[in-house]
């Protein structure tokens, strides 16, 4: 029989491994209940499993127009554009009568109707002729019956409707064949999508492409894509004045290699991720690491069972917020002021950060700030790559405006599923480019689309996106 200090020892034991099977079980619970507010995970995945809503007690505004905010109204459409005009006058005899006298003003109202067939087709004939041989003539006429059926602003509407309204291609034909009453298959939709309205956007894309080793800041992010149910990657690259869509096979840092390079001098933002954290660390690249998802990874020890681990991320979004109301409050402080103030602010972050608690989840974060060894005999402190911010101008915290960029091509994703071959891909990727581009430069994407398709059929030079 087990004396009574065994059993007791036995007991102690067991609440031990019991205690430690509780924390397990509730830091994968923690874990499982990972969303895009505590983690790095993309908004949209917030679809299938949304965070819990904070309840909000401001009384919340009316729709329309708000008190104290000035009116907003259509604006007409420019003279050019008015294809009729109808004036309306008084009577002469009523002028007259109550002795009028015209102001030299009018008021306006324009009413804009759809053409009956907003469509023009052209068709071309060959009269044939025969001589007394019975052999057959016909004009010479250089192209005829080859190229698309379709003309320029016909194939840029096409495109347009794909990859800038997310319509696919059953939901093209309806409209062509519903609205335009042109009957068109899906599978010639694709063939002008893959073929000339991509052809029609390769040289502008290889010219951006060739520019961004040069910028001074860019910006990175990621998100998956199927082709033909295999997982590939849609990288995004941004610049100040353009954005670059490259689609590839896989996530590594070799992507970052072939579209930016280890010419790149300049500024990257990007989060913690390992491909970016290798692509830095092994060109020299100063970057600037996403305070976004550093908040969210804190918010999830929040979480955590341990309660030393809980109260040092309380501690660390604290010190958090109190750096960045001092950052946001920049304009209002002279330089020297502002500097001095954010080495405090860095300074006591760091002190913080860099003694966490016995958690491996707490070390794993802490690691990211730690001063390394680096082959030169040298060393190297990992934190500046958080806080760039601080002390270059024009540098952003985080990679938000990447982030944001991503969005149109997750919305593509969801409507098409995916792509199903390299010329698909291709033309993904031109177009995204086309159209973030035109957006950031205030272009018309339609337009430009025009212009380009134009060139391609009439082998002229390509338009330029570079600025």
């Amino acid at each position: 029989m087990a004396s009574k200090d065994d059993t007791i020892a036995e007991l102690r034991q067991l609440v031990k491994q019991l205690t430690e099977r509780i924390n397990d079980l509730e830091l994968q619970l923690a874990k499982s209940q990972k969303d895009s507010s505590n983690s790095s995970k993309s908004p949209s995945s917030d679809i299938v499993k949304p965070p819990k809503k904070s309840v909000d007690r401001r009384k919340k505004a009316k729709r329309g127009g708000q008190k104290g905010h000035p009116r907003t109204l259509r604006k007409p459409l420019p003279p050019e554009r008015v294809d009729e005009e109808v004036t309306y006058t008084i009577d002469n005899a009523e002028v007259e009568k109550l002795g009028l006298k015209l102001t030299g003003k009018v008021q306006s109202f324009q009413h804009i109707e759809l053409l009956d067939m907003p469509i023009y087709v052209t068709e071309s004939r060959l009269l044939e002729y025969i001589d007394g041989d019975g052999n057959l003539y016909v004009p010479d006429v250089p192209g005829f019956g080859t190229g698309p059926v379709f003309g320029p602003r016909m194939l840029s509407m096409i495109g347009w409707l794909k990859s800038r309204a997310h319509c696919s291609y059953t939901t093209i034909e309806t409209y062509m064949d519903d609205i335009l009453q042109v009957p068109v298959s899906r599978s010639y939709l694709t063939k002008l999508c893959t073929g000339v309205i991509s052809d029609s956007l390769a040289n502008v894309y290889d010219e951006l492409k060739a520019a961004v080793p040069q910028q001074s800041q860019l910006g990175s992010d990621e998100t998956s894509i199927k082709n033909e149910g295999k997982k590939h990657w849609i990288w995004c690259i941004t610049a100040t004045s353009f954005t670059l869509f490259h689609i590839a096979a896989t996530r590594s840092r070799e992507v970052l290699e072939e579209l930016i390079g280890d010419a790149f001098k300049g500024h990257l933002n990007c989060d913690y991720f390992s491909a970016n954290c290798s692509f830095a660390w092994n060109f020299n690249i100063k970057a600037q690491y996403c305070w976004a998802h550093l908040i969210r990874d804190i918010r999830f020890l929040q979480k955590h069972p341990h309660k030393k681990t809980k109260a040092w991320a309380d501690d660390l979004l604290d010190r958090s917020r109190r750096l960045f109301s001092a950052w946001h409050r920049r304009e209002k402080m002279i330089e020297a002021g502002f500097h001095q103030s954010m080495i405090t602010h860095r300074d006591r972050f760091l002190e913080l950060v860099r003694n966490p608690p016995d958690c491996k989840e707490a070390a794993n974060l802490a690691a990211r700030f730690e001063v390394v060894d680096v082959t030169d005999g040298s060393t190297y402190d990992m934190s500046q790559d958080y806080f760039r911010f601080m002390f270059e101008p024009h540098i952003e915290p985080t990679n938000n405006h990447s982030e944001q960029q991503v969005r149109h091509c997750v919305i593509d994703r969801r409507i098409t599923q995916g792509v199903r071959s390299a010329v698909g891909e291709r033309y993904h990727e031109r177009m995204w480019t086309a159209i973030a581009t035109c957006t950031k430069q205030n272009r018309s994407f339609f337009d430009f689309l025009h212009a380009s398709i134009t060139a391609q059929l009439n082998a002229q030079p390509s338009p330029s996106l570079i600025n």
